[in-house]
């Protein structure tokens, strides 16, 4: 037994243990201070928890931002592996059993229950990852019936988004991996015994977020998971020096408590390394809460209450009725058979259910002994085969049923399900932990009857007489059914927990709006399936990842706003009409989005003059001695010697000025209005400051007609010249960097 991990004196690349050498770890992962004290811009998103659905959002608006948001990803856990675990060799990673207490030692060696609940959880996988690299991979879409109590603008955007995703994690091709001679039979046996089923609205081809056949050009992922395209936008993004780099993951942190004012996140309370941190929040950045549908919930308790958080928590109802019937009763089979899969689905007046089927030719009743994992040679896919009975086939009918979350629901109510904090119990931060109470209710037990009943006349069916039927139950077969309690899972078993900070169209019976974000905090919101109205009984995995993708593409277009219709964006990544002058030069470090270094010189468009115009760009700055400005209307540079014609644009040209000092280099002295942010640098002056902290995104309108040249800076009027005093009304437009080690940076750049 290794005892401890022994640090050396020495700072080293990578760290080497007694057994591996974390090349995975370090490559994707980045301590605290090389995050964020390393001298950058502030972040534009933070994501907390870099599990199933933050791994998922972060990456999404790294990618939907081409590179131009900054964004900082946090994990409480660590890094454990790049994929999948049934994409793996048999390495003995395995998912949690569900307890009531949490034992204070990781189980499974990453799993945890941060909270407190009647009934059991299996709790959350602590690491990059988190559940995804577990999950089953089942991702039916909610259907017309289950999307009714969800607003109508979000009813069409998943109909119309849902295949996007589906493609995005192999759900769609449906059949590439469940196919073959078992799954036809069985579906076609499926399709005529569920005729007989009152309850069974029809059979369909299984859901399975698993990608087997090879996109074109490229290897199949396999069962998905969002680790591979989290570490994909991390590595894309670590060329750069981590000043200007635009994606960290920072592992083992645990977020405490977002403080506001205004309704507006200012700082994030973590602890890193048991040390409290605060990591500063600008009203221009998107604080995501994603650290699954309870803790999510926590935070938002703790740091910004509403009476309506924590209501409307929903799970599923889950069963597992497993049965063996003649191979005979499916026609003629060929020896060697693939597993099949299907879904069907069911409703009744008390709510919908669905029953996720697999099937396969093994003798034992796992009927899922030949699906989700890798073979890593031919000696055991020779067992596997070897384990196949040419007589019987096992079929299990996993029952998924719906439970109608309550939006009146109070924490003094133990009939009906709720989260709060717990009065009675802190964690190792001393922040309250979640108790969740989960009941089930008369309607969903009725519900849960129907639907195991379902299972049984579905296989009643298939079986066509019971001499042909076997059920598992007890560890053993029996020609009987089972009752109820032998087949039924623990409610907190499903790791399907959602619903308690519901989107809605108004903050008078909802938290989030549709987006995600929170009704009453203009910079906060969420991802997950916490978010959901309803549950229906679809897995919440397809529709949260789509919820996701929309609070990703909110969060970007907040952001990056699209130009005005008939505007000219003149930035891009390759600088494609822009020429250097002077000394210094303009980094490109987003697709939209360039920084000055060094100086003095211009950064000038070559391609087009502009006479009568309105200018936007938006701009901020690092440090109170940064210095930049927006030149209009000069001529064409690079007559003269290559280092000195920039001054040419000084000369004849006009400059909306940079420096909240108003540093004026003649009288070595601050505060001119005709050097302040704003002005127009020496004609102009600027009559008010109003540019926003440092860090911030400042925008800048600047309206020229004819000799009148006004600039608005974040909506007010700062300067007004009426008087070109002989200087073009036609000539190009720049970007000035001043001088070494001022960094100011510029996006969004149109004129119309």
């Amino acid at each position: 037994m290794i005892r401890n991990l022994q640090e050396g004196p020495n700072t080293v690349e990578v760290q080497e243990t007694t057994f591996s050498l974390d090349v995975l770890g370090r490559y994707i992962c980045n301590t605290y201070d090389e995050a964020v004290n390393n001298g950058g811009f502030p972040f534009d998103a933070i994501v907390i928890g870099a599990g199933m659905y933050g791994s998922y959002v972060a990456e999404k608006i790294y990618r939907q931002g081409k590179g131009n948001l900054r964004v900082l990803l946090l994990e409480a856990g660590g890094f454990l592996v790049s994929e999948h675990v049934q994409n793996l060799s048999r390495i003995g990673l395995n998912a949690a059993g569900p307890i009531t207490s949490d034992p204070g030692v990781p189980r499974e060696r990453v799993w945890g229950l941060p909270w407190r609940s009647n009934v059991a959880f299996p709790g959350l996988a602590y690491c990059v990852g988190g559940r995804s690299l577990y999950w089953g991979g089942w991702s039916p879409k909610l259907t017309d019936a289950d999307l009714k109590i969800w607003p109508a603008e979000l009813q069409t955007y998943l109909k119309t988004n849902y295949n996007d995703t589906e493609k995005e994690t192999g759900v769609d091709p449906a059949t590439d991996f469940i196919s073959g001679d078992l799954y036809d039979s069985l579906k076609k046996a499926m399709d005529v015994a569920a005729t007989k089923v009152p309850t069974v609205d029809g059979v369909e081809v299984a859901p399975l977020a698993v990608q087997a056949s090879a996109p074109v050009g490229l290897f199949p992922f396999d069962k998905y998971s969002s680790a591979p395209l989290l570490t994909d936008a991390i590595r894309e993004a670590a060329g750069d020096p981590d000043s200007t780099r635009r994606f960290f993951l920072v592992p083992r942190v645990h977020a405490v408590h977002l403080h506001n004012n205004n309704g507006v996140i200012n700082a994030i309370e973590l602890y890193y390394n048991g040390q409290q941190k605060f990591i500063s929040v600008s009203p221009d950045c998107a604080v995501v809460l994603a650290a699954s549908t309870i803790e999510s919930t926590r935070l938002a308790l703790e740091s910004f209450p509403t009476p309506l958080m924590g209501r409307n928590l929903m799970a599923h109802l889950r069963s597992n009725t497993t049965v063996r019937i003649p191979r005979s009763v499916l026609g003629t089979l060929p020896p060697k058979l693939a597993a099949a899969a299907m879904l069907v689905r069911g409703s009744t007046p008390q709510g919908r259910y669905h029953l996720q089927v697999t099937a396969a030719a093994v003798d034992s009743p796992n009927s899922e002994a030949t699906m989700w994992r890798v073979i890593p040679d031919l000696d055991l896919l020779d067992q596997l085969l070897a384990s196949q009975d040419f007589n019987k086939v096992t079929i299990t009918f996993r029952g998924i049923g719906e439970m109608v979350g309550d939006k009146n629901a109070t924490n003094t109510n133990p009939a009906t399900s709720w989260l709060d904090l717990s009065p009675f119990e802190s964690d190792e931060f001393g922040k309250r932990r979640a108790f969740v109470n989960l009941v089930t209710t008369p309607q969903a037990l009725a519900l849960w009857n129907t639907m195991d009943q379902a299972s049984i006349q579905l296989a009643q069916a298939l079986a066509g007489t019971p001499a042909n039927l076997e059920y598992f139950y007890d560890n053993t077969w029996h020609g009987a059914p089972p009752p109820a309690g032998k087949v039924r899972d623990g409610l907190g078993t499903t790791h399907h927990e959602a619903g308690t900070l519901w989107i809605g169209d108004k903050p008078a019976n909802s938290i989030l709006n549709l987006d995600g974000q929170f009704h009453h905090i203009q910079n906060g919101y969420v991802a997950g399936p916490a978010a959901f109205p309803a549950l229906g009984s679809a897995n919440p995995s397809l529709t949260a990842f789509t919820l996701a993708r929309r609070t990703a593409r909110a969060i970007v277009q907040k952001a990056l706003p699209v130009p005005a219709v008939g505007a000219l964006s003149l930035l891009n990544p390759t600088l494609d009409g822009w020429q250097m002058a002077g000394a210094g030069r303009f980094n490109v470090i987003g697709a939209d989005t360039v920084e000055s270094e060094g100086g003095i010189g211009l950064l000038w468009y070559t391609k087009e003059e502009f006479s009568d115009f309105l200018l936007t760009v938006q701009w901020r700055s690092i440090n109170p001695f940064d210095n930049s400005g927006v030149f209009l209307r000069f001529p064409v540079l690079g007559n003269q010697n290559p280092a000195e014609d920039w001054k040419l644009a000084v000369d004849q040209g006009y400059e909306v000025q940079i420096d909240d000092r108003g540093f004026d280099p003649n009288t070595n002295t601050t505060g001119n209005p005709l050097h302040t942010t704003g002005a127009v640098y020496q004609l102009a002056p600027a009559t008010t400051l109003a540019s926003k902290a440092l860090g911030n995104w400042n925008t800048f309108e600047i309206e020229a007609a004819g000799p009148d040249i006004k600039v608005r800076l974040n909506g007010n009027l700062v300067s007004h010249l009426t008087n070109n005093l002989g200087r073009p009304l036609k000539g190009h437009i720049g970007l000035q960097n001043h001088h070494p080690g001022s960094r100011v940076q510029f996006r969004n750049l149109s004129v119309k």
